[in-house]
């Protein structure tokens, strides 16, 4: 009957779960077990007193008190099948007993299964969302690969911008000094020019003329010496030239505008009179001029305060303040008695080379002349 219950279970089970399937097996299998025990030993009982009876069955009947013996063995076998009662009855409790633990790790079982099932639905879901943070991070690693490829790349062409940066930065500085140099450049000549029509200006006046003409007419055989500036000193070799009619003057004319053709005159000589004249005056209009009067090897002397030699004296206390002033900025007594320019021998000997002169020498310096130090340069046209 059992087994026939269990063979028509078995053929459920297999559409239940497996975990409820096998739970189901188990309590089957135990009630079986139980049943088939308990079917063999009242078997095994009854067989065994089946034999005691055939056995005894010859020996009793030849006993004088047979129904005594009799009595006796079916009291003995009632006594066995008792005994192999209590057994059967003994280990179908201890199967019992074995069932309910089992049944109570069945209960423990199928409890931990759900907290294993929902531990593991937990790991699922804990599973997808690490996978979803793997994705993540392997998002950020590929960017963060790709930031820090572009950072090397970015840092290893530093060095290049940084040279970029520094050869535009010494252009610009350069750039900036050529401007610089060039406003100050234009700034100068347009102050050079300023000046210039202003000196022709306050000078235009001064009409050129030829006062002795028959010493101008003998000179020209050995060549014509003109001394700028002369003022109330007339040298004798010389046509001596001012901007006023003084006695002894051969020329008058502004230093600017001697009348003569370019390469004609064979020396020009100047004393005191080159700090007349602005430093851009003297170098773009004055020395220019005379320059272009000389002929070619003819001589500029030139004699001029000591600027240099000047303030030496000053600071050694050899020469007085107002002496220094006066010679500074000239006596101022007339129009033409300003002085506009300081001199060194080194200064006036750059001029005189930026002019174009050659061979220029410094015959004296620092002399002095009443309360004046003075130079006296030459220089030849080449």
């Amino acid at each position: 009957m059992m087994k026939k219950i269990f063979q028509k279970t078995t053929q459920i089970m297999p559409n239940l779960p497996i975990r409820e399937w096998v739970e189901k097996r188990i309590q089957f299998a135990i009630a079986e077990s139980v049943a088939q025990a308990h079917h063999e030993s009242k078997q095994q009982l009854s067989e065994f007193g089946s034999e005691i009876q055939a056995a005894l069955q010859g020996f009793i009947s030849e006993l004088p008190d047979k129904a005594y013996v009799e009595r006796r063995v079916k009291l003995s076998v009632l006594e066995m099948q008792g005994f192999f009662d209590q057994n059967v009855e003994a280990v179908s409790a201890n199967l019992r007993a074995l069932g309910k633990a089992i049944s109570e790790l069945q209960q423990n079982f199928q409890a931990s299964s759900r907290k294993i099932e929902k531990t593991q639905d937990e790991i699922t879901g804990h599973n997808e969302t690490l996978e979803k943070i793997n994705m993540h991070l392997h998002a950020i690693s590929k960017v963060f690969s790709e930031l820090k490829q572009d950072l090397q790349d970015k840092t290893s062409e530093i060095p290049k911008i940084h040279n970029d940066i520094s050869k535009k930065y010494h252009e610009l500085e350069e750039n900036l000094q050529k401007l610089s140099s060039r406003l100050e450049f234009v700034r100068m000549e347009t102050l050079y020019e300023v000046q210039a029509k202003l000196h022709k200006t306050d000078h235009s006046a001064v009409a050129p003329k030829i006062i002795n003409q028959a010493k101008l007419d003998a000179m020209k055989p050995d060549g014509i010496r003109l001394n700028v500036g002369c003022g109330h000193i007339p040298l004798d070799g010389y046509l001596n030239i001012d901007g006023r009619e003084l006695p002894g003057i051969d020329i008058v004319c502004d230093a600017n505008s001697i009348p003569f053709e370019n390469g004609s005159i064979k020396e020009i000589l100047s004393a005191h009179l080159v700090e007349h004249f602005s430093c851009n005056i003297l170098k773009s209009v004055i020395l220019p001029h005379w320059f272009n009067l000389l002929e070619t090897g003819g001589t500029l002397v030139t004699v001029a305060p000591d600027g240099g030699a000047m303030l030496e004296a000053v600071n050694a206390g050899t020469m007085s303040y107002d002496d220094f002033r006066e010679v500074l900025f000239g006596g101022q007594e007339y129009d033409n008695d300003f002085h506009y320019n300081m001199l060194t021998v080194d200064s006036f000997s750059a001029l005189l080379n930026h002019v174009g002169f050659s061979d220029v020498k410094v015959e004296y310096s620092g002399k002095r002349n009443g309360k004046c130090f003075e130079f006296r340069v030459t220089a030849r046209k080449p």
